[in-house]
């Protein structure tokens, strides 16, 4: 019994020393946080530099701790702060140029894409935008052609070798565990469900995905031909021969980039185009550091919603990071919020739940009879993020979203033999009706069984090729015969009438104010973000799993997949494959 009390009284102390701990952790990260947020002066002449290393997302949370784990290798930024920075230092006198420093950006080209345009409208003010980088991977370099001068450390090279889209399939694995993958699907290119009953693409995914990497290549190739003045036959014989990886010297001869530069070198070219003496700093001024001095603008009467629907689409309440009944209600809200005059549907999603894009198609729907709604598509709004995104007024893609991929599936894997054969382990049970064990892991479908969850598979594609012509003005059979699971980058996806235009979410915002006919209005990004102690327990570990898995980008894909696999429930529009393009 001593023993017993002694052991309760340890724990108690250490329960309270753990909040104590967690007190005074708390009181820092606050105080830090709060004179974190001081405003910051920007210096005439300044600089603002850009350092673009590591995953671009959407929108990312304020996050203390960031400062103190953060390696400028790993950082995760909001692609809305930068192109908020971008467009507020166009018109800011203190700021003469751009720096970029992207030895490694994380993200996909239509981000990059919008990336891009947004440093090419900076330059029509005047001002310049150079690049840097010690290593220039292709997505790298390609965001760096937008500037009007691209240096590399002189041992540098280019990694300029073209696009290619890799599948993962599971079906030897499933085979080896003896787990029987039952799948019922309606979509000649719905391929989601190849990985588990193939070992190589089927000749339809095959081409889709050739005529998906095919389009995006042609735009990136364009893109570079245009800014650094090189055909694009040129281009493509670069890149079949690897020439710029080991051979930079060539680089500068053939136009790629502008020069080979130690980094104080590149300090002094900085110097001259500033008019800055040798023995005097770059003012230079960060993302973030910038960001602070931004005032906010003066409220309007008028305001726009911007309406941030990413990543799965899922049947629960959702958050910045996922879709759920919160993107539903942020859009009911709207609509009847009359202060809001227009929402911009930010989509970036290669969708999940049949179930809950129907329940946001719905309140799209609604709008739609009392406000403008445009839809700003991301890198991905496929499968269920074409479902919410076919109802709007008008839709507003980048030539490489990638989009489409109308169809639906179901998997249901009957894990029966693994448990016996594998684990030991046998099931048994008893019911009050024939089908009361329906959708059992632990036993094969009945041939009813499968007809009838083929049935409601084929009920939710006739109703998404209903919704598809009704949003798009085409009859169901033209519909059709788009549909059937295939993708289509956003340039594609324009000549068949899925998308009306192309450009990014700043087009989108100038459509949605002149559809809603008001000129001075205030943006509202929506949902909310909470804040750093709302989520402190979560956050900081997602925060700091996101950061390892970004050192090793090459499987973080894999693992996401993964991870994704364990959220389907019920009946799926989803995106049709896991693609990986460099």
């Amino acid at each position: 019994m001593k023993s017993f009390f002694k052991s309760v009284l340890a724990t108690m102390v250490g329960i309270l020393l753990l909040w104590t701990l967690l007190f005074f952790t708390f009181l820092f990260v606050g105080i830090a946080s709060l004179s974190s947020t001081s405003t910051t002066t920007v210096s005439p002449n300044s600089l603002l530099e850009l350092n673009l290393n590591g995953a671009i997302v959407e929108r990312v949370m304020d996050n203390p701790f960031d400062k103190m784990f953060d390696n400028s290798n790993s950082q995760t930024i909001g692609l809305n702060q930068i192109l908020t920075a971008i467009e507020s230092a166009k018109t800011d006198d203190n700021i003469k140029g751009i720096s970029l420093c992207i030895n490694n950006i994380f993200a996909p080209y239509a981000t990059i894409e919008e990336l891009r345009n947004a440093l090419i409208d900076f330059r029509t003010s005047g001002k310049f935008v150079y690049a840097y980088s010690e290593m220039m991977p292709q997505k790298s370099y390609y965001l760096a052609t937008a500037g009007d001068s691209v240096f590399l450390h002189p041992q540098g090279s280019i990694i300029f070798s073209g696009l290619s889209a890799e599948v993962l399939f599971f079906k030897q694995l499933l085979q080896k565990l003896e787990i029987e993958p039952q799948i019922i699907r309606h979509g000649e290119f719905k391929s989601a469900i190849e990985p588990f009953v193939l070992d190589k693409m089927s000749s339809a995914n095959r081409e889709q995905m050739q005529t998906y990497i095919n389009s995006t290549w042609e735009r990136v190739c364009a893109d570079i031909a245009k800014s650094r003045k090189i055909t694009i036959d040129k281009i493509n014989a670069t890149a079949d021969s690897l020439t710029l990886f080991y051979n930079t010297p060539m680089a500068v001869t053939e136009n790629f980039i502008d020069g080979l530069y130690y980094s104080d070198e590149y300090e002094l070219l900085l110097k001259k185009k500033l008019k800055v003496e040798k023995s005097k700093d770059v003012k230079k001024i960060s993302l973030s550091d910038y960001s602070k001095s931004l005032k906010a603008k003066k409220s309007s009467s008028n305001q726009i919603a911007v309406i941030y629907a990413t990543g799965d689409i899922m049947d629960k309440e959702g958050d910045y990071q996922t879709i759920g009944y919160n993107i539903a209600k942020e859009i009911s809200k709207a609509r009847q919020n009359k202060t809001i005059k227009a929402i911009v549907l930010r989509v970036n999603s290669g969708g999940g739940s049949a179930l809950m894009s129907d329940i946001i198609w719905r309140e799209v729907m609604l709008c739609k009879n009392q406000k403008p709604i445009v839809v700003s598509m991301g890198d991905y709004a496929a499968s269920g993020g074409y479902y919410i995104s076919c109802a709007a007024d008008y839709i507003v893609a980048q030539p490489t979203t990638l989009t489409g991929s109308i169809g639906v599936f179901g998997v249901i894997p009957n894990i029966e033999k693994f448990l016996s054969n594998k684990l030991g382990i046998t099931t048994d049970n008893v019911k009050t009706n024939m089908h009361a064990d329906a959708l059992s892991l632990t036993r094969p479908m009945s041939d009813y069984e499968k007809l009838v969850i083929q049935k409601s598979v084929e009920n939710v594609y006739d109703v998404f090729l209903q919704h598809v012509s009704q949003g798009r003005n085409m009859t169901v059979k033209e519909v059709d015969a788009i549909a059937q699971g295939r993708v289509w980058t956003g340039a594609d996806a324009m000549k068949i009438g899925l998308v009306d235009t192309l450009g990014g979410l700043d087009l989108a915002i100038r459509i949605a104010a002149e559809r809603a006919k008001i000129e001075n209005y205030t943006l509202v990004e929506k949902p909310f973000i909470k804040n750093f102690f709302e989520e402190f327990t979560t956050t900081l570990l997602e925060s700091k799993i996101a950061k390892n898995m970004q050192k090793t980008q090459q499987f973080y894909q894999y693992y996401d997949y993964f991870e994704s696999l364990s959220r389907l429930n019920g009946i799926q529009a989803r995106i049709p494959f896991i693609i990986t393009m460099q």
